[in-house]
């Protein structure tokens, strides 16, 4: 194939713009790429660019790195390039779909990405030294089971679909600074979550995920919906007025609704009272608050009905409730 139209931006030069630290030219397009880095040097990163018209994003090495990269791509179909010279042993042209992640290893070898001018491309990535990984890999299984894992993701790129799984990991590393304190720890082990995910799925699927239909749910939003449930769960007691929520990711109010429940089951509201609920029994079996107090510091304004919601989730009244546990807690 021909790229000789194409512009090129080195890769090199996308990451100088990283974590807002600048911009691309105006004439060229929009980047912004942020970045965390857990304890054990793991990388992990949220990409977000468009060009104003098809351009190639070369990078005609890894910088004499050998790394294992994972890409989680979000919601444009993009061409990809590994190695630079038809000849060699490692050129792949891969097809990386909209609700696919790839992975493979780096060995110093030069990569192409070709991005249509006017789309908005969005993906997640990880990146470790090869080393790092092999290291994982032997924390957990025997040295005959971690080849053969290195023996299915090595050689070329493998692909599968983003689980459902995938998006709630994705969605939790993205919140990662919630944790304040305990955000490196939290990081880490997420890190490594989403990596096992990943390789569960190449490595047992009797067909190619890719072969099956695709959602019918953009990436996207699913990952923006992701987000919202672990927003709520975190923090339950926040308002969350339905046509501002849509408009910020936005969605019109129905196309959230229904996304939210065909993800999970359930209606919006519903997940919020649940979540404030549950938030309202800590409070009331830690003995810190009265039933008004821990209405309030759940996001019930009317007690009548905070009441009322909580009796019908746990078959008693908040009062009886709060005595009863405190009861327990001072056996």
């Amino acid at each position: 194939m021909s790229n000789q139209s194409k512009p090129h931006i080195g890769t090199d030069e996308l990451f100088a713009f990283m974590n807002d630290t600048g911009s691309i030219p105006k004439d060229l397009g929009t980047a912004k790429i942020q970045s965390e880095r857990s304890r054990s040097d793991i990388l992990y990163y949220r990409w977000d660019l468009m060009f104003s018209e098809d351009t190639d994003a070369r990078k005609h090495d890894n910088a004499g790195n050998d790394e294992v990269q994972i890409i989680f791509n979000l919601n444009q179909d993009i061409k990809w390039q590994v190695g630079e010279d038809l000849a060699s042993p490692h050129f792949q042209e891969v097809i990386m779909r909209s609700g696919e992640v790839c992975v493979y290893r780096n060995n110093d070898i030069g990569t192409s990405m070709y991005y249509q001018g006017g789309k908005h491309f969005r993906f997640r990535s990880l990146q470790m030294m090869t080393l790092k990984f092999r290291d994982i890999l032997r924390l957990y299984f025997t040295d005959e089971e971690a080849e053969r894992i290195e023996e299915k993701v090595f050689p070329e790129v493998q692909k599968t679909r983003i689980t459902a799984e995938m998006f709630r990991v994705l969605a939790e590393i993205d919140s990662v600074d919630r944790y304040a304190e305990f955000k490196e720890m939290y990081l880490e082990t997420k890190l490594i979550e989403i990596t096992m995910l990943v390789l569960f799925g190449i490595l047992h699927e009797e067909k190619k995920e890719t072969d099956r239909p695709m959602s019918k749910i953009d990436p996207i939003d699913r990952l923006s919906m992701e987000q919202l449930r672990e927003k709520i769960r975190l923090y339950p007691y926040e308002n969350y007025d339905a046509p501002v929520v849509a408009a910020s990711m936005s969605m019109s109010l129905s196309k959230m609704n229904r996304i939210f429940r065909e993800l999970y089951d359930v209606s919006l509201h519903s997940y919020i009272q649940e979540m404030r609920l549950e938030y309202a029994a800590r409070l009331l079996s830690e003995g810190v608050c009265n039933v008004s107090e821990a209405a309030t510091r759940s996001g019930y304004n009317n007690m009548s009905y905070f009441s009322k919601a909580f009796k019908s989730r746990y078959g008693m009244m908040p009062k009886d409730y709060r005595e009863r546990k405190v009861l327990e807690n001072d056996l």
